[in-house]
């Protein structure tokens, strides 16, 4: 259905795309997987019609095609469902299923709007969505707003969907319903390309994937015929393994114990200890309820439940677990994380105000600049400037911000949520002796990851989280493709 061959594409110092050949069969979801800067999006944005200055052949239902803007590719059936959904939150569904094909009424520039809610509401019928057409698309969640792009593009004829991280923020319901509708546009033909970080999704949904690493593709494996690690090794160009450091925390007293940790709806009944300088990990597929837990342990939502700190209990709020001893480095450093449009040095400090402050209140510059130095020069912060806007600073510079923040405040318990989601090789590396370091410190470290290998090689520990529940463990010597079984398993 759709052959891309020797696809290259330069920019000013960089070629972002080397020869890069990519096959889409009809009826397959297709995943494309690779780093951060492998050459994912570019090679999608050559697909969708955003360069005109890309070399190679594209081939498109047999008949060879120039791809050199978005509209001409959308007219041969080309759709693409990014990650920050292109929908148009004052419009209402029926409004944004229909854009660019509104019915005309009977006089010269009316709207026939009950044409365009008949439409609008066929469109969303065919795959079993249930939404409200003259509410504003705003009003929806992420999962609703993804369904109305999905109509779009599927009324518009696509042959072949890319899907662009479409789980980063759905919960476990949600995605569950994706993955029907995946395979509902796959049994009609279509041709579907899925990008996504989360490796442990693909045995679920993927026919075959392509490894894409440093512009060049590496390869393309079938799905049913290779291993997570087989894929992991291709992304990298190496084992992950060997960019991990040797286990040297020895895990000592509890230092937090939970029981009955419990959200309607979203987990329930979740009970365990911590120990001092021992590493915890929670695996789990999308929508487990990891994240749900965790954020809920250190007070960003409500829950009930018992948890002390030292065989004492705290309020689980975002303040009070603060000051108990217990930091939290969110999955979401964008919106969670850091306070864009603030310098490198106030989101290092925002948290030592009042040890820094001087007697009448106020904050003294040189003060402020020295401690957020020291925190630069410890995370290696890139720039080095504490006068940067941290919307300036890379994705894994604006991480390592969020872990030198709280280890300034030096807290008992480390909770760490997706650590090296978006963030390259290198600064994975460098958050994984930092945990260890930690952990050698005696603190406490919870970590949840979406990465198999993470937890088999870091933690000590591992609890398997399904639909909310802890549903098992696993400790000593354990590899990524056992933790993705245990987890896995329960879905079947």
């Amino acid at each position: 259905m759709l052959r891309m061959e020797s696809i290259t594409k330069d920019f000013p110092g960089t070629r972002a795309l080397d020869a890069v050949d990519l096959e889409v069969r009809r009826g397959e979801i297709h995943a494309l997987i690779g780093e951060n800067g492998a050459g994912k999006s570019t090679l999608m944005n050559v697909l969708a019609g955003r360069f005109r200055d890309y070399r190679g052949r594209v081939v498109l239902g047999g008949q060879e095609v120039r791809l050199t803007h978005p509209r001409k590719a959308h007219r041969l059936g080309v759709a693409v469902i990014h990650q920050d959904l292109n929908v148009l939150a004052n419009l209402t569904v029926a409004e944004n299923v229909m854009l660019g094909e509104e019915p005309s009424g009977r006089l010269p520039g009316t709207l026939d709007r009950r044409g365009l809610r008949s439409a609008a509401g066929d469109a969303l019928r065919r795959f079993g969505f249930r939404l409200p057409l003259d509410v504003p698309v705003g009003r929806l969640g992420t999962a609703g707003q993804q369904m109305v792009a999905i109509a779009q593009a599927v009324r518009r004829d696509a042959r072949v969907l890319v899907f662009d991280e479409p789980t980063a923020s759905l919960g476990q319901n949600e995605v569950e319903q994706l993955f029907v509708v995946m395979c509902e546009l796959k049994s009609r033909g279509i041709g579907i390309v899925y990008i996504t970080h989360r490796l442990a999704e693909l045995p679920r949904i993927a026919d075959r994937v392509s490894v894409l690493r440093d512009g060049r593709m590496v390869g393309t494996r079938r799905m049913s015929h290779c291993r997570l690690s087989d894929l992991t090794g291709m992304m990298l160009g190496r084992d992950l393994a060997e960019m991990f450091p040797p286990k040297r925390n020895e895990p000592g007293e509890v230092v937090l114990s939970v029981r009955g940790l419990s959200r309607p709806g979203a987990f329930e009944d979740v009970s365990f200890d911590l120990r001092a300088g021992e590493i915890l990990g929670l695996a789990g597929l999308v929508g487990s309820g990891r994240t749900e837990i965790v954020r809920a342990l250190f007070g960003a939502d409500s829950s009930a439940g018992r948890c002390e700190l030292r065989g004492r209990p705290f309020r689980r709020k975002p303040g009070r677990a603060k000051a108990a001893g217990v930091g939290m480095i969110p999955e979401g450093r964008k919106c969670d994380g850091n306070l864009t449009g603030l310098s490198v040095a106030r989101n290092l400090n925002i948290g030592l105000l009042d040890r820094l402050s001087g007697r009448l209140g106020f904050l003294p510059p040189k003060r402020m600049r020295r401690q957020a130095s020291e925190i630069i020069d410890r995370m290696r912060l890139v720039p080095a400037d504490p006068n940067k806007s941290i919307d300036q600073l890379s994705g894994g510079n604006q991480q390592k911000a969020v872990v030198g923040r709280w280890l300034a405040l030096r807290p008992d318990v480390f909770i760490f949520d997706e650590p090296t989601q978006g963030i390259d090789v290198g600064t994975k590396a460098q958050i994984y002796r930092l945990i260890m370091d930690l952990a050698c410190e005696g603190r406490g470290v919870i970590l949840v990851s979406s990465e198999f290998i993470e937890l088999a090689e870091l933690a000590d520990r591992v609890l398997i989280v399904h639909r909310g529940r802890v549903v098992g463990e696993r400790a000593g010597p354990v590899t990524e493709d056992e933790l993705f079984e245990a987890c896995a398993s329960r879905e079947t």
